[in-house]
């Protein structure tokens, strides 16, 4: 959805506010006939843009700490997956199983692995995909222990791949990736409202700059002075 970069986005927010600081100090002189360019109406947007960004503040480390807290617990699944599935060879399963042993293994350990995303610049289809990849790859865990846990002659001494081992794992990942899915849905509705304020509502910012632009050109050279300081703010639209 988004071209503009996280900096892009807070750049313009901090734009704004350097933004709202001339008209401030326009004083008597800014006095616009549209409505909405009046102190008094760009005043609550100011204040809820504010608001979103402190969630948003927020909300970015939570995610962040909770896709680290989940990487760091999965690391090791591809090589618990292989491990298991060695052991399940080595017994008397039947060459039919172990083939379908082997490709659920595959389907958690995949040909390509959920991409990385850097929390602090990821698009809201990056986090939503990666959610789901991980979330995949947790469940064909459940699947494979279930599988391997209906024959009897799977009975590893190693405790790192008894049944109960996995089961245990398979719960702890599925705990840390309900934690991600939760902070990043949190995340995503977190952006989407400063992107609303700055590009989308009906009064969005970008079209306000553009008419209070024009508005200071009209003022001529009483307003020339203010005009030059607010065009050295630039506003980067989302759709360009």
């Amino acid at each position: 959805m988004a071209s503009t970069s996280e900096v892009g986005h807070n750049k313009n927010v901090a734009n704004f506010g350097a933004a709202y600081q001339i008209f401030e100090e326009m004083g008597a002189l800014y006095n616009p006939s549209n409505a909405n360019l009046k102190l008094t109406n760009l005043a609550p947007i100011k204040t809820a843009l504010s608001g979103v960004i402190t969630i948003l503040n927020t909300e970015n480390p939570i995610y962040k700490n909770a896709v680290a807290d989940r990487e760091t617990e999965i690391e090791p699944l591809g090589k618990i997956t292989t491990q298991a599935l060695n052991a399940a060879k080595s017994t008397t399963i039947s060459a039919a199983n172990k083939e379908n042993l082997e490709s659920q293994a595959k389907k958690i350990r995949g040909d390509v692995k959920p991409k990385k995303i850097n929390p602090e610049t990821a698009k809201t289809e990056e986090i939503s995909t990666s959610q789901m990849s991980y979330d995949s790859r947790i469940a064909n865990l459940d699947t494979f222990t279930s599988q391997l846990e209906s024959h009897p002659e799977y009975a590893p001494n190693e405790t790192e791949i008894k049944i109960v081992t996995l089961k245990a794992y398979h719960n702890r990942l599925a705990t840390l990736s309900s934690a991600v899915n939760a902070a990043g849905d949190a995340l995503i509705t977190a952006r989407k409202n400063r992107n609303d304020i700055l590009y989308f509502n009906q009064n969005n910012i970008m079209q306000l700059i553009k008419e209070i632009k024009a508005y200071l050109k009209s003022l001529g050279k009483a307003g020339e002075p203010y005009y030059k300081a607010l065009v050295k703010l630039q506003f980067k639209d989302i759709n360009k």
